[in-house]
């Protein structure tokens, strides 16, 4: 019988390697060997796929945020129409890609923190799908309003709030305390309470 042979890594675990690299000593720590050490291939290897750290951060990067609004636009088509079931949806879905497990929350400090570390051109292509994030949301908040049930008078600004709500528990979530169910339910609380007009949230 063949001995078992082990398989290098292809070109997404190295991917993934050099991002818990750069999740755990940053951009700027995180040295092409190191991903190369983590990766199990050697520094060539690693240049091969990913010429340079920047165009690993640049690839990685718009792969996540095309995962991240395709996941999100599947399950807001599959998620109950009412408002209050869509704005659940749009915070569930957010906080479950960020946390869902250690290397989601590694690859989340990555995206929400490193990616100003783009040339102009790149780091337009990259707005351009936070903006489509917050067009998503904000799409789930005006139809709320328009059903009368969120009176919240700026949507924009109130889907803005709870996009950045939901990203903020990427450093805190392991000193909370609690599960990742609860901690959703929770976010999904303070959500329903911005875009319900609570007196000084979003207020005009």
């Amino acid at each position: 019988m063949d001995p078992v042979r082990r398989e290098r890594p292809g070109k997404v675990a190295i991917m993934r390697a050099a991002v818990t690299v750069m999740g755990e000593d940053g951009y700027e720590g995180a040295s092409m060997r190191d991903m190369a050490t983590r990766a199990g291939v050697s520094v060539a290897a690693l240049y091969y796929h990913f010429p340079s750290k920047h165009d690993l951060l640049r690839e990685f990067l718009d792969e996540a945020y095309d995962v991240l609004l395709d996941r999100l636009e599947r399950r807001l088509a599959d998620a109950d129409p009412a408002a209050v079931a869509q704005l659940d949806e749009v915070v569930s879905t957010l906080i479950a890609s960020y946390l869902h497990d250690h290397f989601a929350q590694m690859a989340s400090n990555v995206a929400l923190r490193e990616y100003t570390r783009l040339n102009p051109p790149e780091r337009a292509a990259i707005d351009a799908k936070r903006q489509r994030l917050l067009e998503i949301a904000e799409s789930v908040v005006v139809a709320g309003v328009e059903t009368g049930d969120f009176t919240v008078p700026d949507a924009r600004e109130a889907a803005r709030v709870v996009i950045t709500l939901s990203s903020s528990l990427v450093e805190p979530f392991p000193q909370m305390g609690r599960s990742l169910a609860d901690v959703i339910e929770l976010y999904q609380s303070f959500a329903r309470a911005i875009v319900m007009g609570v007196p000084g949230v979003c207020s005009s």
